[in-house]
């Protein structure tokens, strides 16, 4: 998703110079084109995540467009008195980016997992969340990003996530949900990478009970009109995320059942509530927290 989103980038510069990109100390060779192509819009800030939101703060009030770039928890936790006062607040336009988002960077330990953004940035007002599932979303989401008003957080995976969608038919919008398959009696929603194990599963289930997909790529707003339909219609809904249980999909999902009475029988697959430890990479890590392919089936 990464190369998807620098690739996407360079073209937004080279249509509005306002974009500035503020990088957290990475990605210095993914950005090598914007580098040179447009030298005043790339700085790299160094290992100071805080410093750097801040300073995103100050050009977008100075009707400038940044952009804030790094690992995902870096970006969100070393960040979040800044993203809540010096941006959400004054309801600033800058896109806050987290690279590596959910179990990405796995074996790297907690320090680099990012299981509870959604959950603390969704209770920030103004701020958009949006989760593409692969590198085509991003290409498709990231101009419009750039059209919304307000701050934005952009969560995505890191290199050789597996494509959910057609390049050339993908028509995601913001707002929307996408019904990626068709079922009849269960349905999974999700939004990230991890719908590629629901689709894997998916082409595993025999016919008549194979499952509808949908994903939720904006989280915030999320389109309640939908997934109250979503919960009207299906016997068993499966809430598949790669975050902890709560402050994510499935309890905005709950909260929506709860509120307009549908009592629809929602599980959750998810993180759970624990640190994952000794996990390996990210494919050990799925199946040990049961968000592989083989869970998702028996789920189904």
């Amino acid at each position: 998703m990464r190369n998807a989103f620098a690739d996407t980038l360079y073209n937004e510069i080279k249509k509005n110079k306002k974009i500035i990109l503020l990088s957290g100390d990475i990605g210095n060779k993914l950005f090598d084109k914007i580098k040179k192509k447009f030298p005043k819009n790339f700085y790299n800030c160094g290992v100071a995540e805080a410093n750097m939101t801040t300073v995103a703060a100050g050009l977008a009030f100075s009707k400038l467009k940044p952009v804030t770039y790094t690992i995902t928890s870096f970006n969100t936790l070393k960040t979040i008195e800044q993203i809540k006062l010096d941006i959400c607040y004054p309801n600033l336009n800058v896109l806050i980016v987290g690279v590596g988002s959910g179990l990405s960077y796995s074996n790297l330990g907690t320090t680099h997992h990012s299981l509870e953004d959604i959950g603390i940035l969704m209770n920030i007002p103004n701020l958009n969340i949006i989760c593409p599932a692969d590198p085509v979303q991003v290409k498709k989401l990231l101009p419009q990003i750039f059209k919304l008003k307000g701050p934005t957080y952009l969560r995505i995976g890191k290199k050789g996530e597996k494509n959910i969608y057609n390049e050339k038919k993908c028509k995601s919008k913001i707002g929307e949900i996408d019904l990626i398959k068709k079922g009849k009696e269960v349905c999974i929603i999700g939004y990230g990478n991890l719908l590629f194990n629901a689709l894997q599963a998916y082409n595993l289930v025999k016919l008549n009970k194979k499952p509808s997909i949908y994903n939720v790529h904006c989280l915030k707003p999320i389109n309640n009109q939908k997934i109250i339909k979503i919960l009207k219609k299906y016997k068993k809904i499966i809430v598949l995320e790669e975050h902890f249980k709560t402050g994510g999909l499935y309890s905005l999902i709950s909260i929506i059942n709860s509120e307009n009475k549908i009592m629809a029988n929602i599980i959750s697959m998810s993180a759970g509530n624990k640190f994952i430890t000794g996990a390996g990479n990210l494919n050990e890590s799925k199946k040990k927290l049961n968000l592989d392919v083989a869970a998702i089936l028996k789920n189904i």
